[in-house]
């Protein structure tokens, strides 16, 4: 009986011993498996990372433009310059775009990834992509919702541009010039530079941000 039971208890041992190899077996496939998903996943938000640096770079040239134009305008107002291309200044009422996809395709991944360092660095990154998203609805309410119904009650929008296929001025500059000295209108350049320029400048943070995302990324 003693050798039935050493037997039995060497049986018991091997079965045990089986099913736990088996299943460290199984959680090395499983974890090697996930490690290749979360490499490819991480694959696509490089690549949507850099069509958002694609979109940062259009935005930021386009608010440097109005920024432009706006500070020529106000110079003007303040009797310290001149405007020097009034085929530009329609950019007074234009608003630039920012409509980041990478947090929009990937954020419930990235919330469960595995890889506490990555996950931590593209929430970051986030983070300071919220920041602009503040500025810009800030930028975008100045500009369509004050600045544009204040072109619109002086009459300075340009009507006949809009039949004109050689204008590209859309603003009346008659007009424009007429309400240089008007309170009001200075008011509204004030706060369209300021939320302009913040969001000039966060775009360009965030860029930087993107390209050190990206690059960090490319050798996980």
């Amino acid at each position: 009986m003693g050798d039935y039971y050493k037997y039995a208890i060497g049986e018991i041992f091997l079965v045990v011993f089986g099913i736990l190899i088996a299943l460290s077996i199984n959680n090395w496939n499983e974890e090697r498996k996930n490690i290749l998903i979360e490499k490819n996943i991480i694959k696509n938000i490089v690549e949507d990372l850099k069509l958002d640096s694609i979109h940062i770079t259009k935005s930021l040239n386009e608010v440097r433009s109005q920024l432009k134009v706006v500070d020529e305008i106000i110079s003007m107002s303040l009797s310290k310059g001149v405007i020097k291309d009034y085929n530009s200044i329609g950019l007074l009422r234009f608003s630039s775009d920012f409509r980041p996809i990478t947090q929009k395709n990937h954020s419930f991944f990235i919330s469960n990834m595995k890889n506490e360092e990555v996950r931590e660095k593209i929430q970051n990154y986030f983070l300071e992509e919220d920041k602009v998203l503040d500025m810009f609805i800030e930028y975008v309410d100045i500009i369509h919702n004050k600045v544009r119904p204040f072109l619109s009650e002086t009459g300075m929008h340009n009507l006949g541009s809009l039949y004109d296929e050689n204008s590209t001025v859309n603003l009346n500059s008659d007009v424009l010039i007429s309400q240089l000295s008007n309170i009001k209108f200075q008011q509204l350049l004030y706060e369209r530079r300021l939320k302009s320029d913040s969001f000039e400048n966060l775009l360009s943070n965030l860029k930087i941000e993107n390209e050190k995302l990206v690059n960090y990324l490319n050798f996980k």
